[in-house]
């Protein structure tokens, strides 16, 4: 394969490789004080799994971690969280873990967001070993890393200002403790170390001492960022791009790893953000889409093509309130079609290109011949045309009738259909602007009316009487033409006129297949109504 057609995660697994490592460990890191969104997927979950599949599929040894890094404290209340400015102080510092969930039914602040996360991520085809912060700490796997780094308090702090270019005092302790009194660790700041215990003071007025071992303290983020490096063995690590900025928390993390610990530092790789209508998301700030939410609209194949189509260094601007959803569904549709040999792309590198995306996407692997295809748009006009539930048999029949289906779907197909049509009403119901929008209109106003080609409501009456034996959308759409092309009205305006008779717009799904879906008999009575 030619260089430019090289994916780019054999470039890293051709780097990483050269480490000789019995395991490669891929790992992200995410803290659930707030939401866990798409944005957060990507650095944390996709650009490791990319990674994390490379190699196996290349026969190494290999594993992806996630880590819920449950022990970092609450610093604001995300927005929509129902907890009353009052009660702000009862969650507010707390440790994740510790802090009591706003909602019943979760042991925690951490269960609770944790949990919009793990109730679907299998069904993204990921096999993620999650691993909890809070619990690493309480059973010790970090005590080692805790006393090695408040005896070397001072390297640590040296090392720190001269890549940061922070003057950090000499006096800085690495090290977070919960307070005993109030349950905190926003607040407190460890002042001494005798080696064997660390005394500290919190804002709440408590001063005290503890051993800080056994989930007592927690390293500061920086330094438990490169702890967790050396706890886990980690090979490969992504993160959002400000992380990578000269003299940032990278920057201090990798000298950190190399001079104070004397350990080698793991492949890290920076991934861009994805932005939410041009705003980078945010779980505390609420600007986020998540995982349960995209599920309600799209299938998680759609989801791994949107990640798999970029480089982790190419931003991705999202938006499901525009035609940019649609678009990345078609591109989709078109990537299958090319991957099956149903289709051609504009040259060898775009093709290489789409054919990695879609086999990347594909949970099982592909198989032999394209699974059925039925256009996302096409299922959205459908959707709103007739009832899934309800409906299904007239849906399958238009289908048929459409050539999208040459017999009766199979157990499975029904069930991806099922899923399909759900979700795009679903998208239709929360997010697609007014154009998508389609349904029978009661009345047929003035503003329809004078949009309307003169000549063509003039036959209306003829279209009426010749279709109304008719029961084929295709048959129905031929004859609308013919009397369009007998009456020297052009066809388009003649469909137009249809379509703004039935709908109120002047566009639609194909006119044979609309009518039949909206119901014969309420759109023949309209189109003679207006004709008369």
């Amino acid at each position: 394969m030619a260089e430019e057609h090289v994916f780019w995660a054999e470039k890293v697994v051709d780097e990483i490789t050269k480490q000789k490592r019995k395991e490669y460990v891929c790992e992200g890191m995410w803290t659930p004080s707030g939401y866990f969104h798409i944005g957060n997927a990507r650095p944390e979950i996709f650009t490791p799994y990319s990674v994390y599949k490379t190699l196996t599929d290349r026969g190494f040894n290999a594993r992806q971690n996630l880590i819920i890094d449950d022990f970092d404290p609450i610093d604001k209340i995300p927005k929509g969280i129902p907890v009353k400015k009052e009660d702000e102080n009862k969650f507010v510092g707390i440790p994740c873990r510790l802090a009591p969930s706003p909602f019943e039914g979760f042991d925690s602040w951490a269960d609770y967001f944790r949990s919009q996360l793990t109730d679907v991520i299998d069904q993204f085809g990921l096999d993620l070993n999650i691993i909890s912060s809070y619990n690493c700490y309480k059973e010790g796997k970090f005590n080692d890393l805790i006393t090695f780094s408040l005896d070397h308090s001072k390297e640590i702090v040296e090392v720190w200002n001269k890549i940061a270019g922070s003057d950090k005092p000499t006096s800085f302790l690495p090290v977070v403790v919960t307070c005993e009194q109030c349950g905190k660790s926003l607040f407190s700041k460890a002042v001494s170390w005798d080696g064997k215990k660390v005394s500290y003071e919190c804002k709440c007025g408590f001063k005290g001492e503890t051993n800080p071992l056994n989930g007592a303290t927690k390293l500061h983020w920086r330094v438990h960022w490169v702890a967790s490096w050396i706890v886990n063995n980690v090979a490969f690590e992504s993160g959002g791009k400000d992380h990578f900025s000269k003299g940032g928390s990278v920057d201090v993390g990798q000298a950190l790893m190399k001079e104070v610990f004397k350990k080698p530092v793991p492949y890290q790789l920076p991934t861009e953000f994805v932005q939410l209508k041009g705003a980078k998301m945010s779980g505390s700030v609420g600007n986020l889409f998540g995982l349960k939410e995209w599920l309600e609209v799209a299938s998680p194949e759609l989801f791994r093509f949107m990640f798999f189509s970029y480089k982790p260094n190419s931003a991705i601007d999202f938006s499901l309130q525009d035609n940019s959803f649609i678009l990345l569904n078609e591109r989709f549709e078109r990537a299958e079609r090319i991957y099956f040999g149903e289709d051609k792309a504009e040259n060898e590198r775009i093709e290489a290109k789409l054919k990695n995306a879609y086999s990347l996407a594909v949970i099982a692997k592909p198989g032999k011949k394209i699974p059925l295809q039925i256009p996302y748009s096409f299922a959205v006009q459908l959707s709103q045309l007739l009832n899934p539930k309800t409906d299904f048999e007239k849906i399958t029949g238009l289908l048929k009738q459409t050539g999208h289906l040459t017999q009766n779907p199979s157990a499975e197909e029904k069930k991806k259909l099922l899923e399909l049509f759900g979700r795009a009403a679903s998208w239709v119901e929360k997010y697609a602007p007014e154009k998508y929008k389609l349904s029978f209109i009661e009345k047929v106003s003035e503003k329809e009316i004078s949009a309307m080609d003169e000549t063509a409501r003039k036959v209306l009456p003829g279209v009426v009487e010749k279709i109304s034996s008719l029961d084929s959308a295709k048959e129905i759409q031929t004859l609308i033409y013919e009397i369009a092309k007998a009456n020297n009205i052009p066809p388009k305006q003649m469909f137009k006129t249809v379509y703004l008779a039935l709908t109120g717009k002047e566009f639609g799904p194909r006119a044979g297949l609309l009518i039949l879906a909206l119901g014969k008999k309420r759109c023949l009575n309209r189109l003679k109504e207006l004709g008369a």
